[in-house]
């Protein structure tokens, strides 16, 4: 009897242990799904310090995440292209906290409220699924301004490497000072000799555009010469010494590509240049 009773006492004990537990574990898990237009901000805010962490799921390189130090008030999603985002939100605060899904139209500069939800306290697992759709076509283009000039400068500068960057502007600075002052010597001799006609405007165009061909030829074998080498070392350390080499990544396909079209087009316009225009200068045999 003493043992039946100790075991009906555990399996009360259990249930009642499992019952409160499974009512302080669930937490409401409401799923919003949230359109958007590109360039809108989805805001995420809270009345209370109750935003514990955000996981983020999509195409993160074309979006603009809030970087906050968590807990926080606030989270902020934005993307200037068609992207489909999942974000998982936990919230959690002792008291009672209000949450608020807010769409910001920074063109209009208004914000309109998609949702809210009041917790008396506790948790709050939120899903959103935000999906951002091109904007409507009102029949005005793209207004231009200098701010969106710089604006597409950087995000297409984002597209070579730093290393890429930094080679170019060293090689475009020296190619720029000895040209110059290779072109000013050059005139200032024609016109002291005599002996060859001075250099005109559309010489010196000429010239200058020879002079950013051979940057672009300068770094296109310099940036491949560095890309074959690491290549090469990191292969022999593989395969020939059985070691795993963590080098800077050098290899960079869409700079080698970019820089030889655009070699070739100054090569083909230099040539054009000489050949319709007559801009070439006389140089001395």
């Amino acid at each position: 009897m003493n043992k039946g009773r100790w075991i009906l006492v555990a399996l009360a004990l259990v249930i009642l242990a499992s019952i409160t537990s499974s009512g302080y574990a669930a937490a409401p898990s409401p799923q919003e799904n949230v359109n958007l237009y590109t360039g809108n901000r989805l805001i995420i805010s809270s009345t209370q310090q109750a935003i514990k962490s955000v996981i983020v799921r999509g195409n993160l390189t074309a979006a603009t995440v809030s970087n906050r130090t968590y807990p926080a008030k606030n989270f902020t999603l934005t993307t200037n292209s068609t992207q489909l985002y999942t974000l998982n939100v936990l919230l959690s605060y002792p008291s009672t906290y209000t949450t608020a899904i807010i769409i910001n139209d920074p063109a209009g500069n208004s914000n309109s409220e998609y949702t809210s939800y009041y917790v008396s306290g506790g948790d709050l697992n939120l899903t959103i699924f935000a999906v951002f759709q091109p904007a409507p076509n009102n029949g005005e283009g793209p207004s231009l301004s200098w701010s969106s000039f710089f604006g597409w400068f950087s995000q297409f500068g984002n597209a070579f490497p730093l290393w890429i960057k930094v080679l170019y502007t060293l090689l475009g600075a020296q190619f720029a000072f000895v040209g110059y002052r290779w072109i000013k010597f050059e005139d200032e001799k024609r016109r002291i000799e005599g002996h060859l006609p001075p250099l005109d405007r559309g010489n010196r165009i000429y010239l200058w555009i020879d002079v950013v061909f051979r940057t672009l030829l300068a770094g296109f074998i310099i940036s491949i010469v560095l890309m074959l080498g690491e290549t090469v070392i990191i292969t022999a350390a593989q395969y020939l010494f059985f070691v795993t080499l963590n080098l800077f990544p050098l290899v960079d396909l869409f700079s080698l590509f970019f820089v030889a079209v655009l070699g070739l087009i100054i090569y083909l316009a230099r040539e054009g240049l000489d050949k319709f225009l007559d801009l070439k200068p006389m140089m001395e045999d």
